[in-house]
């Protein structure tokens, strides 16, 4: 278990699993992940997620430490472990948006991938129409690499994915 100020970041729980269910099931949450189609997700779903989230190099629940409320997870997964490159996950449920849980898991993960993984660069993809993750990726230190033009459909209309990353060495100089 890590902490930071005002978070816990612990290990997944079975108990987890229906929170990480009702939080994919909104709308909005859902539409800026992109993972899929915009559905109700069920039972395969959260299993498939739960094997994925096992899967990362490093994976926790994020709670407030002060009432232990569960507000969302965060990731590396790492594809080729020689590059030392991971890709970053973070996922808040929307009731919580806008109170720096993001930005203040995000901080302390990516100190971590650096001081405590060894990583070399990590890396995100974010729907171009997401503002709000934008921005805390950029406030965090994630750069913008490229775009995959008109990679996801969202509401209607194709949408720019964008690719963000941040190196250890801009990390260590900040």
């Amino acid at each position: 278990m890590f902490e930071t100020e005002r978070l816990r970041l612990r290990e997944l729980r079975q108990s987890d699993l229906s929170l990480v269910l009702e939080m994919f099931n909104n709308y909005e949450f859902q539409e800026n992940g992109g993972v899929d189609y915009t559905v109700p997700r069920g039972d395969n779903f959260i299993e498939g997620w739960a094997g994925w989230a096992k899967s990362c190099l490093f994976f926790a629940i994020i709670e407030e430490k002060e009432s232990s409320k569960f507000l969302g997870f965060i990731a590396l997964k790492i594809s080729v472990t020689k590059n030392r490159d991971a890709e970053f996950t973070i996922g808040i449920i929307a009731s919580e948006w806008g109170q720096g849980f993001g930005t203040e898991a995000s901080r302390w993960l990516i100190g971590y991938g650096f001081r405590g993984l060894n990583l070399h660069r990590i890396s995100l993809t974010v729907a171009a129409t997401n503002d709000r993750a934008v921005a805390v990726y950029r406030k965090v230190g994630f750069v913008e690499e490229g775009r995959k033009r008109a990679a996801m459909w969202s509401q209607g209309k194709w949408v720019d994915h964008i690719m963000m990353g941040i190196l250890e060495k801009e990390f260590l100089l900040a």
